[in-house]
């Protein structure tokens, strides 16, 4: 007997309630409160999944179409029933995403567990492949790397939080991926983000910029400098301390710019703007390969690189020519409307 019809039987007043909005572009509220429904009320969650779409995993790689790079295509999406057909244990490892503008709920399978043949015809039948999220990050839209950061940051949070931190036990998993209860203590744990602050340091004159290089950074590639907040911190004082512990200076004028999420390991990344006089650094060894003052005409020839050949960013570039990273992280939205001196009010709207 096919399980779809007992699925779709469960919470019937409130599933009634919202497929009305089926089939119709919603509203971001109705959005935001259709999700918040389908995380707290478990019948209902689980009464959608049969019309859901699914993200797969497999491994922490997600399908995408490589060939669709970039463009909204990018991301399989596949259907309950596709799914079923190559992981029938569908329903042991699915967590919700979120609810599409259509007001369709969205969910996010991990399907590791299957025969590498039965992965190769998947891929095979679907035009995808699974891919490093790394690279999966900058294949994709802005909005869509987030939908890649969440999937994977709930599938790992519910793989490490199987036993309660307070006392040991076992956790059980709502229907929706984004709580666990004790089954001891009764403690519900639910899935965090740790804050960094990642910021831009520039000259008053806006002429100079400073960038560091991370020995795990490909070859000629630098970013913005970036660390996760102390216990205590305010993101200024993140600032401010990050700056000085890798390149020796005391900064001024913190900005907030915008903000993304990052999946390694599951950070909430506030991008910012901070200022001081152009002067010598001290570079923290144990933490930089190398830190440096670059000008504007140098920073636009590292932006042509990176948009001429975004693959650098995981091949290195052999001459070791500067680049920085591409659209899909955070740093280059600072870095590229810092040399376009795009205006700080108006940057956010720019990004999102």
């Amino acid at each position: 007997m096919s399980i779809l019809p007992l699925l779709r039987r469960l919470a019937p007043p409130l599933r009634a309630s919202w497929l009305r909005i089926q089939g119709r572009d919603i509203s971001y509220v109705e959005r935001v409160r259709f999700l918040q429904e389908l995380k707290v009320h478990e019948s209902l969650c689980s009464s959608f999944i049969p019309d859901g779409k699914f993200l797969v995993y497999h491994y922490g790689k997600p399908l995408l179409r490589v060939d669709k790079a970039n463009t909204k295509d990018a991301i399989v999406w596949l259907t309950f029933t596709e799914v079923k057909n190559y992981y029938p244990e569908l329903l042991s490892s699915y967590v919700l995403l979120d609810v599409s503008e259509e007001g369709k709920p969205r969910y996010s399978v991990q399907v590791g567990g299957i025969p590498s043949y039965t992965k190769e015809k998947l891929e095979d039948e679907t035009g995808g492949i699974f891919t490093d999220l790394r690279l999966g990050m900058f294949m994709v839209s802005w909005q869509e790397a987030h939908t890649l950061s969440r999937a994977n940051c709930v599938h790992m949070w519910n793989k490490n939080n199987a036993f309660c931190g307070k006392c040991g036990a076992p956790t059980k998993r709502n229907a929706s991926g984004y709580s666990r209860k004790c089954t001891s203590c009764d403690m519900t744990h639910y899935p965090t983000s740790a804050p960094v602050g990642i910021v831009l340091v520039t000259d008053p004159e806006h002429q100079h910029i400073v960038l560091v290089r991370q020995p795990r950074h490909p070859q000629g590639m630098y970013s913005c400098i970036a660390g996760f907040s102390d216990v205590g911190e305010s993101l200024e004082e993140t600032v401010r301390r990050e700056v000085a512990e890798e390149v020796g200076i005391e900064v001024s004028k913190v900005t907030y710019i915008a903000s993304q999420h990052w999946p390694f390991p599951g950070s909430l990344m506030t991008g910012c703007f901070a200022e001081v006089e152009k002067q010598s650094l001290d570079i923290d060894k144990d933490e930089l390969q190398d830190a440096r003052w670059f000008s504007k005409e140098e920073v636009g020839a590292a932006l042509a690189r990176i948009d001429a050949n975004p693959n650098l960013r995981l091949r290195g570039n052999p001459s070791g020519e500067l680049f920085v990273p591409p659209p899909g992280a955070i740093a280059f939205h600072l870095i590229s409307h810092w040399f376009k001196g795009t205006p700080l009010q108006e940057i956010h709207q720019h990004i999102y």
